[in-house]
């Protein structure tokens, strides 16, 4: 009898087992026989049990203050005036206000946030007039006026350059087609300080004064007025990112930057990040403070315990200040480190590359799918205990492409090693190798964007029809498009005729690049095996078209990377861009006339071309002309072939399952760490 009733009572303890391995499941009740002793004489009874549910798993952090996030690469500039890249835009969102900011994750819905309401707009749509939150202090104590808000837009207009993204402002302020602030004086001056300041010294300091007419502070009404060129849809989108950020003058100029005087400007112009004092400096009026950059190493942020905010931003946004008392922000190139640093959990939020999704996926235990008709996240549905949470399927407003420079910079004194040789010999290649429209196209035939988009994307993406994204004015599904034709990409490199003779590459019997051959080096930054794949497909592809073509592949550290491009010094680099605005104009501006552009050094009657259509277009105000106007820039760009247009891929982003408070915005820089608590 021992021995039954020992068996049976092990068949009992099993059941309850077995319903705690399953943590979805609720318990049942089970009806069991077993043998019982009652009054000294065995008996059989019906018993029914009720197996006890395991506990959920508490997911807790080490340290539920501070958020560490790995990540590969580290800002450039920390200067709001300068920096155009998403790492130095995170922190300076974190740390700087703006006077406006988005409505949570709303890219295209905007709330005040130094202003204390939206602003006023005359009727003829060329005048905004904000009032500015009084009581709001900077970091170090100082009063935050209307004169510090209307100075950081008039210092960055003034700081310019082609490096910064002060394009966005100087065109609404002073006419379609500007680009920066030595346009009012002589566009042959930008990017140049030591030749504006050898330039006329009347006009110098009147165009100054034209930009300080421009952006009005009035501190006794506790107003800035800003007056533009001509009516600006997007000005207010425009202000709403990390260039919008406002700082303290009297800290700048105690600090070394511009002191607000037109007879001193020109000093400041078109500065660089080796050489600001804001590079590694930050007092902003945010809810965090910059307590330190190990550069190399990582970034520090420390809680504002006087952050301004009583009121909440939207409906459920936190006020006070932050739940996080830090954050720091760990450079970890390889994704094996960070990935050790997820699973011990040392890292909070990393950087996971969609080249190593098979690596972390097994580990999701809660997945949250982007709902496209609320433009966001369903509720998160958990499916075990694995430890991290996926959010999964957003939109992007993003893309990786690969971008081909006309004229490489290089010189007798200064030979550029990415060119090999130098010359149409089999060992290098010649400066201007990419102003050979054939040689752009068979690069654009050889890329292979099935393999890119399975092997690099996971599948998860398509290839783009041109510049623009779906359902922006313009975009056409059943437009121009390359695909990967092996032959047809050996035909144009045939076509081809890099020394000019008049004779086709595979038909010159001098030779030429279809018979000599070439090697040159192809760059993207360290850390992004996504672009790093992209080269090797490129690089695989070409090679199989013709063995005597070789493409060397470099990765540089990202602020090299970025030096290296605005130098024009990369015969070809893989680069990513964000819009700043949900335009059109945000993408064939930047792209063909302006930041890229300009970095490949398209020539001048090319250039031309797509200006007189780029400004038509955004001039324009209905909606149907645009897109006319805009058919005809895509099929300029598809004959010309600047660039390698690559393919739009959902998002992906990862964290610890204790972490609370994130929502994706596709247009802002990284993370608002304000909205953010663990426990």
């Amino acid at each position: 009898m021992r021995k039954i009733f020992a068996v049976i009572s092990l068949l009992i303890v099993a059941s309850m087992v077995m319903s705690a391995c399953a943590p979805a499941a609720q318990p049942t009740p089970q009806t069991v026989v077993q043998t019982v002793v009652v009054a000294g004489t065995p008996q059989v009874q019906v018993v029914e049990v009720t197996p006890t549910a395991a506990p959920a798993k508490d997911f807790a952090s080490k340290d539920p203050t501070t958020m560490v996030v790995a990540v590969f690469g580290e800002p450039e500039t920390l200067d709001p005036a300068l920096a155009y890249e998403t790492a130095g835009g995170e922190i300076i969102q974190n740390v700087y206000d703006k006077l406006i900011t988005y409505d949570r994750e709303k890219p295209t819905t905007f709330v005040p946030e130094l202003a204390s309401e939206m602003p006023a707009i005359s009727a003829d749509g060329k005048t905004y007039t904000f009032k500015i939150r009084p009581g709001v202090k900077f970091h170090n104590g100082n009063d935050l006026t209307p004169s510090d808000v209307a100075y950081s837009f008039q210092r960055g207009i003034i700081q310019g350059g082609s490096a910064s993204p002060q394009f966005l402002m100087v065109e609404p302020f002073f006419g379609i087609g500007l680009a920066d602030i030595t346009d009012l004086i002589d566009s042959a001056l930008m990017d140049d300080q030591e030749a504006l300041k050898g330039a006329d010294a009347a006009k110098v300091k009147e165009a100054c004064e034209k930009v300080k007419a421009a952006i009005v502070a009035d501190d006794a009404a506790g107003t800035v007025t800003f007056t533009l060129a001509q009516p600006w849809g997007l000005f207010i989108a425009t202000i709403a990112n990390s260039w919008g950020a406002v700082m303290d003058q009297q800290w700048v100029a105690e600090n070394g930057g511009w002191d607000g005087s037109c007879d001193t400007w020109q000093n400041f112009y078109g500065i660089t990040s080796d050489a600001d004092p804001f590079t590694d400096k930050m007092n902003g009026s945010g809810p965090f403070k910059l307590e330190s950059w190990t550069k190399g190493q990582e970034i520090v942020l420390a809680r504002n315990d006087n952050y301004w905010r009583t009121e909440p931003a939207w409906n459920g946004a936190p006020t006070g200040p932050a739940k996080l008392a830090r954050v720091v922000i760990k450079k970890v190139d390889e994704w094996g480190t960070r990935f050790a640093m997820l699973q011990a959990g040392d890292a909070d939020l990393a950087t996971v590359n969609r080249t190593d999704i098979a690596q972390i996926d097994p580990l999701v235990g809660e997945l949250c799918l982007y709902n496209n008709d609320k433009n966001d996240f369903d509720a998160c549905v958990a499916s075990g205990d694995q430890p991290f949470r996926l959010y999964k399927g957003a939109p992007p407003v993003t893309r990786t492409d690969a971008f081909m420079t006309f004229n490489i910079a290089t010189s007798p004194e200064s030979p550029n090693p990415l060119l090999g040789s130098g010359k149409l010999d089999g060992n290098g290649i010649p400066a201007d190798f990419f102003t050979d429209v054939h040689i752009r196209r068979a690069f654009n035939y050889c890329f292979d964007w099935d393999t890119y988009i399975n092997d690099a994307l996971a599948g998860e993406a398509v290839q783009s029809v041109g510049i623009l994204l779906p359902g922006m004015p313009g975009y056409d599904p059943a437009g121009p498009k390359y695909n990967f034709d092996a032959e047809k990409c050996a035909a144009e490199f045939k076509l081809a005729d890099l020394d000019k003779d008049g004779i086709a590459a595979g038909d010159d019997p001098e030779g030429d690049v279809w018979t000599t051959g070439f090697r040159m080096q192809v760059a993207y930054n360290i850390g992004n095996t996504v672009r790093q794949t992209i080269a090797e497909i490129l690089a695989g592809n070409v090679a199989a078209v013709n063995e005597k073509f070789a493409l060397e592949i470099i990765g540089l550290p990202w602020p090299t990377f970025l030096k290296q491009q605005r130098a024009s010094a990369l015969p070809m680099f893989f680069s990513g861009w964000v819009e700043d605005v949900h335009d059109p104009h945000n993408w064939f501006q930047p792209y063909i006339i302006g930041t890229y552009g300009r970095r490949q050094k398209l020539p001048d009657d090319l250039t031309s071309q797509f200006t007189e259509l780029i400004n038509a277009g955004v001039a324009e105000t209905d909606p149907a002309k645009r897109t006319e106007i805009y058919t005809k820039v895509n099929q300029l760009a598809f004959d010309q072939s600047p660039q390698i247009i690559l393919a739009l891929a959902t998002t992906r982003s990862y964290q610890q399952r204790w972490v609370d408070g994130y929502y994706y915005n596709p247009i802002q820089p990284g993370f608002s760490y304000y909205q953010f608590s663990k426990k």
